[in-house]
């Protein structure tokens, strides 16, 4: 019995840790950064593409071995049962005048030397053949090293994909996080919003029940708050679909409750926008994986052009036979070879060819001019959106600082009977208003510092920084 109730309380503080463990993991507080290392080491395509570079370098270690000689071992084996024997009749050796007459097939006569015929009745035949073979390419047109060079520009384009992957899921955990850190300041002012509103209520309630207002600007004051709170309850219900969103992105349950740490800093400071065409014409990964694979188009033209050019190789066999049945023997030839091959005439079709693969590059050259105008129309875009954006937090700033002048007055005058209670109440939503304001203009100039950084090429992996 005892033992009993001791494993039941280990059962109920195992329990209980467990679930204090759950709290705390629930409670987990992060910053942004930690929420964007955690984004990138979530991120599946971000893991594909990571394993796309592996497979580029692994590519271009393949590539290598094409400088290194090639060593092959070949066998073969023929056997043939049920053979005819084989009969040869013995006959007098002929006779010739000279030996000139002799090569002429020309003969005088039969000697009386007698050549024996032969029998041999094998039944069966078994022939084994083996052999080691060396190539080594000498001289090929260039291809190989063509080659090694596409493999290197792959391994370079794969690094650059990788950067671009990385800079998308910045932003997109950039935008998560700002989502849920404006969600959860509007609830603030929500709620600060709804207790003006209670301490209107209670003061409107007090002048009420002495005579001072009628009844229809009590009610009126608690309408307004009820629609305060039917507001604050969607706010609380968007700010958990936005930490659903944020959790996705980085890999978390949907139901953990996510904090996030961020400050509540309107203060923002402007940067410099002015070189933003040339920093995105020299960094953005896009532009240097157009310039890879133009590079690959004038490669694959250069190797098209080697096929027609002559191609030199050595090579070097070891081959060794041998014979059972008939006889034995094992026969060890050693043989060295050169080859040299010189494509002559081909109806024209390398010039073909190569007029197709320079055409390629002329495509790849007028993408690559086509895609850098797009970035730069980008950049001039996302500037102009950070300026406004800028400016908009500069009149958010002037605007809240005014609804809160003008509610102290309002408040002042409203307690002398100056104003009316609509005058309170427009006062009092003028001030949430201009605060919501500030917060997301401040949450939206954070989202575009990132996306100017992304659009200028400035957001790259860490291990892949130039």
């Amino acid at each position: 019995m005892k033992k009993t109730i001791n494993n039941i309380k280990k059962l109920v503080l195992l329990f209980v840790l467990v679930a204090a463990g759950s709290t705390v993991f629930a409670q987990k507080v992060m910053t942004l950064e930690e929420c964007r290392q955690q984004a990138v080491e979530f991120n599946k395509e971000l893991k594909n593409a990571t394993l796309q570079n592996k497979e580029a370098q692994v590519n271009q270690q393949v590539a290598r071995t094409a400088y290194l000689p090639s060593v092959g071992f070949s066998s073969s084996l023929m056997h043939r049962p049920n053979m005819d024997p084989i009969n040869m009749p013995g006959y007098f050796l002929p006779t010739a005048d000279s030996e000139e007459d002799a090569m002429n097939g020309n003969f005088s006569g039969t000697s009386d030397v007698w050549n024996p015929g032969i029998n041999i009745d094998l039944k069966s035949l078994t022939l084994l053949t083996t052999g080691f073979e060396v190539n080594q390419p000498i001289y090929v047109g260039g291809k190989i090293r063509y080659s090694n060079q596409q493999a290197d520009a792959g391994v370079e384009i794969a690094d650059l994909a990788l950067n671009v992957k990385y800079s998308d899921v910045i932003e997109q955990t950039d935008k998560a996080f700002w989502q849920v850190a404006t969600v959860e300041e509007n609830i603030k002012i929500a709620e600060d919003y709804i207790k003006m509103l209670a301490e209107l209520e209670d003061q409107m309630n007090a002048m009420y029940e002495v005579g001072l207002q009628p009844a229809s600007e009590k009610l009126r004051v608690t309408v307004q708050k009820n629609e305060a709170e039917l507001n604050l309850m969607t706010a609380r219900n968007g700010l958990k679909v936005a930490k659903m969103y944020l959790n996705q992105i980085l890999g978390q349950p949907l139901e953990i409750d996510i904090q996030i740490d961020h400050k509540a800093n309107t203060n923002v400071q402007m940067f410099n926008l002015d070189d933003g065409l040339y920093q995105a014409g020299n960094r953005r990964n896009e532009l240097k994986i157009m310039e890879k694979q133009k590079e690959l188009s004038e490669l694959d033209a250069k190797i098209t052009r080697a096929d027609y050019l002559p191609s030199v190789g050595v090579s070097a066999q070891y081959n060794s036979y041998l014979v059972r049945d008939l006889y034995e023997k094992v026969d060890f030839q050693p043989m060295l070879a050169a080859q040299v091959s010189i494509p002559i005439f081909h109806w024209g079709q390398g010039k073909k060819k190569m007029q197709a693969a320079q055409l390629k590059v002329q495509q790849a050259e007028t993408d690559l001019q086509h895609t850098n105008d797009l970035i730069n129309l980008e950049v001039m875009q996302v500037k102009v959106q950070v300026e406004e954006a800028y400016e908009r937090v500069t009149l958010a700033q002037k605007s809240v600082t005014e609804a809160e002048e003008s509610l102290e007055e309002t408040k002042a005058s409203f307690e002398v009977g100056l104003n009316t209670t609509t005058d309170m109440l427009n006062s009092q939503a003028k001030w949430q208003e201009a605060k919501a304001k500030l917060i997301q203009a401040v949450a939206n100039f954070e989202v575009l510092k990132t996306r100017w950084k992304s659009v200028t090429g400035n957001l790259y992996m860490p291990e892949i920084q130039e």
